[in-house]
């Protein structure tokens, strides 16, 4: 690796873990829309669309993604506020309501989820070389999907962990042609169902796997997918907003990025699930390009779903680096390795609507949690400096909060009440409320109470504007 890229990462690092100043906050509006746009527009939202059109129509499906993203994106929404006030990056300003060690127990759960977007991402690929390799005639080999799909996924992990590894000056001269790669398959493929297929014969169309005789179980399971990728954008939140020029333009950028403009991609796969009945994607390019515009678009996912792991991996290393700083990057790279046990078969890309799901669980508790944390125990009152300290006001009990501990546990009962995603069997009440938004409510209830009533440590018991003094420290 240059000195110029070891100089640019550990920039990154110490940019990423102290507050950011205010000449460092130079995003506007539109900066931010079109980065965390160019970030979100992936074959995640893609593929949850595609599970969507798989089980809804058109009208259907609409309505379960603008109002399964959109939701739950507003519920977490507000805490951007907190990044973009106090300059601080996700791990960091979570200190507050999950303690030191509990930020950490954080990163490793966003680590598992960014190992499953990025297999998926690399697989998703893996299939998309696979019908080029079809078409040019190469051997068996590389042609089936049992075993050329895992070669060429593992390849592109090869290739982007070079990339990555090389640091921000690499990516960002990849980034030049993938970024647009993406953009240009999502806007093209939308115009040619749009004028090509045409929305009347799109609106007329049934979906291809529905669930038998279970109209409204179908509707509230796509929901559900789509209530996963809506809250599961909270482990990304702080990494841009803290950049921004003020917080309405951070709020206002994250809303319209994340809760609008990235279901583009999402209504996309729902057409084109519904047109071309499969839900994988690599499919749609034959279907509905022909065979060598289709290639071409083939190669252009490709491309995308390159450029979408490098930001991913970027994002899992620097994040470590960030929470760890002792830690070389060879270390931090070396966290994405386990993306390969993922790859070695279908079975994990082939369960993304399970996976999905499973961040639904996830990412609602924590997004209750964090909310109810900040706004209504602390009262939007933090200290930069106990952020930092960790022997701080946020140590709490052996550097977890336990507040944070129950409401985790009282949401994962509700949710599991309501749903199962991994066997995908669901109560009678899931039907009529689903199951992500419920469990985003009762950990956000059951924080308040716990840490106002229960535990109460100083820190939490906030009066008129300010914090009780602990240990001799301001908490405010």
């Amino acid at each position: 690796m240059s000195k110029d890229n070891h100089s640019a990462i550990s920039k990154d690092v110490a940019f990423g873990f102290l507050p950011a100043q205010k000449n460092d906050r130079v995003f506007g509006f539109w900066d931010l829309v079109l980065l965390q746009v160019g970030i979100g527009i992936s074959c995640i939202c893609i593929l949850t669309g595609s599970y969507t059109g798989m089980l809804l129509n058109a009208k259907e499906s609409l309505a379960a993604v603008l109002f399964g993203n959109a939701l739950p994106f507003l519920l977490i929404a507000p805490i951007i506020l907190l990044f973009a006030r106090f300059g601080v990056d996700t791990f960091v300003g979570f200190r507050s309501a999950l303690g030191y060690l509990g930020s950490n127990i954080f990163y490793f759960i966003f680590m598992l989820l960014t190992i499953g977007y990025m297999s998926i991402a690399f697989f998703m690929a893996g299939e998309a070389l696979v019908k080029i390799a079809s078409l040019v005639g190469l051997p068996g080999f590389f042609t089936s999907g049992t075993t050329g799909a895992p070669f060429f996924a593992i390849m592109i992990f090869a290739i982007v962990f070079l990339i990555t590894f090389q640091g921000p000056l690499m990516m960002r001269k990849f980034n030049m042609i993938g970024v647009p790669a993406i953009l240009l398959v999502v806007v093209g493929l939308l115009m040619i169902l749009l004028f090509g297929v045409g929305l009347t014969k799109i609106f007329s169309l049934t979906p291809a796997e529905p669930y038998p005789e279970d109209h409204a179980r179908s509707f509230v399971t796509a929901l559900e997918i789509n209530v996963g990728l809506g809250f599961s954008w909270l482990a990304y939140l702080g990494q841009y907003a803290r950049l921004a020029k003020n917080e309405k333009t951070a709020f206002r950028a994250g809303f319209f990025s994340y809760g609008v403009f990235v279901n583009v991609a999402v209504i996309l796969g729902a057409l084109a699930a519904l047109v071309v009945a499969s839900v994988e994607p690599t499919d749609w390019m034959f279907a509905i390009l022909g065979s060598w515009v289709g290639t071409i678009g083939l190669a252009l996912l490709t491309i995308g779903n390159i450029t979408a792991g490098t930001f991913l991996m970027y994002s899992l290393a620097i994040s470590f680096k960030t929470v760890f700083p002792k830690k070389s990057w060879k270390f931090a790279m070396g966290t994405a390795i386990p993306t390969i046990l993922l790859l070695l078969s279908a079975s994990f890309y082939q369960a993304f609507g399970s996976f999905i799901t499973v961040i639904a669980y996830i990412m609602a508790i924590f997004g209750g949690i964090v909310i109810s944390d900040f706004f209504f125990v602390k009262k939007q009152k933090l200290s930069i400096k106990d952020l930092y300290d960790t022997n701080g006001n946020y140590y709490y009990w052996k550097g977890v909060n336990p507040s944070a501990i129950v409401s985790f546990i009282v949401g994962t009962v509700v949710y599991w009440g309501l749903y199962n995603p991994v066997m995908d069997t669901s109560s009678g009440l899931f039907y009529y409320i689903s199951a992500g938004i419920p469990a985003y409510f009762a950990a956000g209830i059951c924080y308040y109470i716990s840490a106002k009533f229960i535990f109460s440590f100083a820190v939490d018991r906030v009066t008129n504007g300010k914090a009780m003094i602990d240990k001799g420290k301001s908490a405010v």
